[in-house]
């Protein structure tokens, strides 16, 4: 009988593990792209509930919590089991700006996921962010979700809204933008251009480890001559680990 030789041995086991990584991430893809399609229809799987907060309702479930696990490589912040329910957890991320400056301002938002057997059923909006941009504008972005680009290879997702897709809503300005989260991360502004974009990126770290496990940006687009004006547009773009 013929020997293996050890390389052929070290690569048959590599090409075996990265085949079932492969087949492992492309259920949590299909998964989330599912998710995203209901986002689309989202009148039919999605309830905003009548509190004080922004807290999303989904219909049908599909997202698990270990999904969560997967696409960040690291486990929430804190996790708390649903008083009088069972097999409900509530699961606290934390995201933190990241400063341009050790002496500006720090600010932070966090989200709520609610779990009930392991699957996704509600996500609370970080309280402050919803009363600075508005509840209809978070509501738009959560509806925009479902035609964003997401880019599988990058682990990425945009969306994104002009002043001439929502003219109805109420948008903050860019002044009161920097009163609530501080300075942006970085601003930057094309030559010959008077609008700027004010980017605030937003980390989420490893509470074992301290490593960044799950990253958010958003832009906002506005006059910096005149920052009382409301902004004139709004991006928000995810990255997984």
């Amino acid at each position: 009988m013929m020997r293996k030789h050890p390389r052929a041995t070290r690569l048959i086991l590599l090409v075996s593990v990265t085949a079932f990584a492969l087949t492992l991430s492309g259920c949590v893809y299909l998964r989330l792209l599912h998710f995203k399609n209901q986002l689309k229809a989202f009148d039919e799987n999605v309830t905003a509930l009548p509190s004080s907060e922004l807290i999303f309702q989904f219909q049908n479930p599909i997202v698990k919590d270990s999904d969560f696990v997967f696409i960040s490589g690291s486990a929430p912040g804190r996790i708390e089991a649903v008083p009088h329910a069972t097999h409900e957890e509530i699961w606290t991320w934390q995201f933190e700006k990241r400063l341009k400056n050790p002496t500006d301002r720090p600010y932070s938002m966090n989200f709520k996921t609610r779990f009930k057997d392991g699957l996704l059923t509600r996500m609370e909006i970080d309280e402050t962010f919803v009363n600075l941009v508005g509840r209809d504008l978070v509501l738009t972005m959560f509806r925009n979700i479902g035609a964003a680009k997401i880019n599988k290879i990058r682990r990425t997702m945009t969306s994104e809204l002009s002043r001439e897709r929502i003219p109805s809503l109420k948008l903050p300005s860019l002044q009161r933008v920097h009163d609530i989260m501080g300075e942006p991360t970085k601003i930057s502004k094309s030559k010959g251009e008077t609008l700027a974009k004010n980017e605030y990126e937003f980390n989420f770290h490893d509470p074992k480890n301290g490593k960044k496990a799950g990253q958010f940006r958003l832009i906002f687009s506005g006059d910096p001559q005149n920052p009382d004006n409301p902004i004139t547009g709004f991006r928000v773009m995810g990255k997984a680990k």
